[in-house]
């Protein structure tokens, strides 16, 4: 049966996020497993609202070991595999600490890059970094920027494979005070993004955040 091994070694994009303090480590709750599980269409980056509620992760940090890089090409193999399919899937509200400036974005931006990348640790855990810079468009050039680990799903075997892809990269520039929240096709590894960019108070470090929700993730375990 054909299945997606991983690495024991780190790509490097998970070395440059370990390389830093995560802002926060996380266990995500509510996971649920459908072997048969769909996800309603939605427009590729269309932003569809701005009612969804901030939640915080409050988890205490959990150790990170044995990491792998999680492959989308496959090898051959004999042993006995089991599919799983998770959906429900989604991070705390993460709020990178202020990095340059001051507190207030004062409307300009802030420019927000996100990336999201799958990891496996101690074999059968399923990791999420969230890594999020949201930086202001002129001077006093104010900063927030950091990385959160979540842990999605702990199977009770080995996972060797996940179908589909593992990463994600977003950018905007936030135009108002309201949440940013952006719909992605099913194909994509996230779902929706909830953001909180520039508000009408002081934001960097204490409001402006992300929470992402996945779209359905297929994972084999041994």
């Amino acid at each position: 049966m054909n299945h997606i091994a991983f690495f024991r070694s780190f790509s490097p994009l998970a070395l440059a996020l370990l390389a830093v303090a995560p802002g926060c480590v996380a266990t995500a709750a509510d996971t649920q497993v459908d072997s048969l599980a769909e996800d309603a269409p939605a427009s590729e980056g269309a932003e569809t609202g701005s009612d969804a509620a901030e939640l915080a992760a409050t988890e205490a940090p959990l150790s990170i070991e044995g990491g792998a890089e999680l492959l989308t090409d496959g090898a051959d193999g004999d042993a006995l595999l089991s599919p799983s399919t998770l959906v429900g899937l989604s991070t705390g509200f993460y709020v990178p600490p202020r990095v340059g400036g001051d507190a207030e974005y004062d409307g300009h931006g802030p420019s927000v890059s996100l990336q999201v990348e799958l990891s496996v640790f101690n074999g059968n855990e399923l990791w999420a970094a969230v890594y999020m810079d949201a930086l202001e468009t002129k001077s006093n050039w104010t900063r927030a920027a950091g990385t959160a680990w979540y842990r999605l799903y702990t199977a009770s075997r080995p996972i060797v494979e996940v179908v589909g892809p593992v990463d994600f990269n977003h950018t905007y520039t936030d135009t108002d005070h309201a949440h940013d929240i952006f719909s992605f096709a099913p194909d994509s590894l996230v779902n929706k993004l909830d953001y909180v960019g520039d508000t009408k108070g002081n934001e960097a470090g204490t409001k402006t955040g992300v929470r992402v929700y996945f779209n359905p993730i297929s994972i084999v375990t041994e």
